[in-house]
């Protein structure tokens, strides 16, 4: 696994890094979905952000989740889930790693995600989540 690992300790640094990824924009979602089952399930996502540790300049983040359990990732002609108008928020404990694409402006809660309602209806978790910060390719 490459990448620096995420835990509850440290997304807060993260996200805050990445203005929680605020207009961010999801330019690639792979799945890794082999037969022998979800330890080795995997999403990856290629975000662009814009780094506040680097002179606020455009970075592509990849954020991948490993052991991926539950996933939602809805397509739409009326809505874009693409551009993440509302950033996005993380929940590391040790046991898992939620990723909400799709948090909504309005305080965000772990256990939104999922349920009924407008926002939360793009997300992943799996048992952990590393990340890497590239300086491209930009499309």
């Amino acid at each position: 696994m490459t990448g620096t690992t995420l835990s509850a300790d440290d997304q807060g640094e993260f996200l805050d890094r990445f203005s929680h990824f605020e207009d961010g924009v999801i330019t690639g979602i792979r799945l890794q979905l082999p037969r022998t089952g979800g330890s080795g399930w995997t999403a990856e996502f290629d975000v662009q952000a814009v780094d506040g540790a680097d002179g606020d300049e455009w970075r592509l983040v990849r954020i991948t989740l490993s052991g991926l359990y539950e996933y939602e990732f809805p397509l739409s002609r009326q809505y874009s889930y693409f551009v993440l108008s509302d950033g996005l928020n993380l929940d590391c404990t040790a046991e898992r790693c939620l990723l909400d694409l799709d948090p909504g402006p309005d305080p965000w809660t772990p256990a939104q995600v999922g349920q009924p309602g407008e926002y939360s209806k793009q997300y992943a978790i799996g048992t952990s989540c590393t990340y890497e910060v590239l300086d491209g390719p930009f499309i």
